[in-house]
């Protein structure tokens, strides 16, 4: 029993190999999005257009998430309201 004991513990503190998990991508597949260079934070239109165009996450603050969920909402994309509202939604 002892010898297995010792060969669980090796396992975990083995460093796990994630080269696996990242993706490869086909030659010619365009890079993956960013949020555009020079986006200003303070400016709500600035921000609501990065989230439009699927990036730009990391410019929603607890003071701006309530504008931009109604401005979504409004403009018609009901996914995005959705998740700007969860992401100000306590855990």
């Amino acid at each position: 029993m002892a010898a297995h004991t010792s060969s669980s513990r090796a396992r975990k503190s083995a460093k796990p190999q994630i080269s696996h998990l990242m993706p490869e991508f086909p030659p010619g597949t365009p890079p993956v999005p960013a949020s555009d260079k020079g986006v200003d934070a303070d400016d709500l239109d600035s921000v609501y257009g990065q989230l439009i165009k699927g990036v730009g996450h990391e410019f929603v603050t607890d003071a701006n998430v309530e504008a931009l969920a109604k401005r979504a909402e409004q403009d018609g994309h009901p996914v995005l309201a959705t998740e700007l509202r969860e992401w100000k939604a306590p855990c």
